[in-house]
């Protein structure tokens, strides 16, 4: 019986530290891109920084230079964002942006309230109304937190510097999705050849040297077999289509 006892002690005792242990943004990481993607530094200094727009985040991020390398998103009660930073590290992201939100908002105000109830219902006399709380009573104990990070790499060189995505359009009536011509520009690199030659987020990219660019993936091998060269961009911008002649980069 005692060694059973001493069994399911040591067996609580382990799963405890397992739990202390446990990195929630690592649990819940999923790559975006290749395995391959992390810093080109040996030993990068990983910046944290608070997300604010998911959306206009990620556009930012690209456009300095970076690329995603995946994201973690979980619900739970509040982690400390250094943990973010040591998954951050373990991949070698150069940066790693954090959102969270909390989910079951308790006021100040609210949570006094709870407290003088709980107060009330253990005191032997009604008579004492006043109560001293310290800051860490206000804080709920019971809130949860929507947790959300994204960990990126700076790219070497680009070659062109534009990062496109096929558009497919749906019919609302009839449900039928038909793909438009051209890539779309999501992001354009800062200081680039296409930086420079004038393309803007936006744009719609129709032919590279007089060939149509069908998807991003056989863009992106079109582009990587004339670095160092003259191209010809033919793209789109408000309907009206525009030529640029643009020297690409050699990696």
């Amino acid at each position: 019986m005692q060694f059973k006892l001493i069994f399911v002690i040591l067996n609580l005792l382990s799963t405890l530290a397992f739990a202390e242990e446990t990195n929630l943004f690592q649990v819940n990481y999923l790559t975006q891109s290749n395995d391959s993607l992390h810093s080109l530094q040996k030993k990068p200094d990983t910046k944290i920084y608070a997300g604010m727009n998911k959306e206009k985040d990620n556009i930012r991020m690209l456009e300095d230079g970076y690329d995603l390398m995946g994201t973690s998103a979980f619900q739970g009660p509040f982690t400390e964002p250094n943990q973010a930073l040591k998954h951050a590290q373990s991949i070698e992201a150069d940066v790693v942006l954090v959102y969270d939100r909390k989910i079951n908002e308790m006021t100040r105000t609210e949570r006094l309230r709870q407290i003088h109830a709980e107060m009330k219902k253990n005191s032997k006399s009604e008579k004492n109304s006043v109560i001293e709380v310290s800051e860490a009573d206000l804080q709920d104990k019971n809130s949860k937190f929507d947790f959300y990070a994204t960990y990126w790499a700076k790219l070497p060189q680009p070659i062109l510097g534009l990062h496109v995505i096929k558009l497919i359009k749906k019919n609302s009536d009839t449900k039928e999705k038909k793909e438009e011509a051209g890539l779309k520009v999501i992001a354009v690199i800062k200081d680039s050849p296409a930086f420079k030659s004038g393309i803007q987020k936006g744009d719609v990219i129709l032919v590279l040297n007089d060939v149509n660019t069908e998807s991003p993936e056989e863009f992106a091998k079109s582009v990587f077999k004339q670095q160092g060269n003259k191209v010809k961009i033919k793209y789109a911008r408000d309907n009206e289509e525009k030529v640029v002649v643009t020297e690409l980069n050699r990696r």
